[in-house]
């Protein structure tokens, strides 16, 4: 610890201001992306385990990975906006002044100053996920999005609906990726996630 308290003393102000917005230093190992090649990556935990602040700085490591157009799926649009994007946790919260996107709360959208986007969408809207495509995605309390906990055989119901018109576009660029944030309910995507054995917390 006095090791760490020493080497922290000896950074010039740029590199402590670095520092306070580099999540792999401050974050927790379940809230930080899994090693290795991935594609999915689900953290199923209850409230206030950090699931919100895992998102927001998942969507700051995809853009400077490199990754220009990303999906932000929220049950409704009011926690899209007060939830994953202003919140305390949210994105614009977790930006340093010089990286920080400028956010147009009506056309649902982050611009970063690369020049990479994300799009805002409502899960109660499936079809608004009709055509769109992305390279990352980031899908919040998707228990909570409004469908059928029980449809009837062969019926889809709106949450479902909404998945899959999400993975349809999520085709582009060399390795597309979707993080999954959500409390613990067995509603049917968290059951296909946990059957398909994706990177569950």
């Amino acid at each position: 610890m006095l090791t760490l308290q020493r080497e922290l003393k000896q950074l010039t102000k740029d590199e402590k201001a670095k520092l306070e917005f580099d999540w792999r230093f401050h974050g927790r190992d379940e809230q930080l992306p899994p090693p290795g090649d991935w594609q999915f990556w689900s953290y199923i935990a209850g409230r206030g385990s950090g699931k919100t602040r895992a998102g927001a700085e998942y969507v700051r490591d995809c853009i400077n990975q490199g990754y220009r157009r990303g999906a932000l799926v929220a049950p409704t649009n009011d926690d899209f906006h007060k939830v994953m994007v202003t919140g305390e946790s949210g994105i614009l919260a977790c930006c340093p002044d010089w990286d920080r996107p400028e956010y147009n709360e009506n056309k649902k959208t982050l611009t970063w100053p690369n020049g990479a986007q994300v799009f805002g969408y409502s899960a109660e809207k499936p079809n608004r996920l009709r055509g769109p495509q992305h390279d990352f995605s980031w899908c919040d309390e998707i228990a909570a999005w409004h469908g059928k906990k029980n449809p009837k055989p062969g019926e889809t119901s709106r949450r479902q609906e909404t998945w899959d018109m999400l993975m349809y576009g999520l085709r582009l660029g060399e390795n597309p990726r979707c993080f999954v944030s959500t409390t613990p309910l067995p509603v049917d995507v968290i059951k296909s996630l946990i059957e398909n054995g994706l990177d569950a917390e």
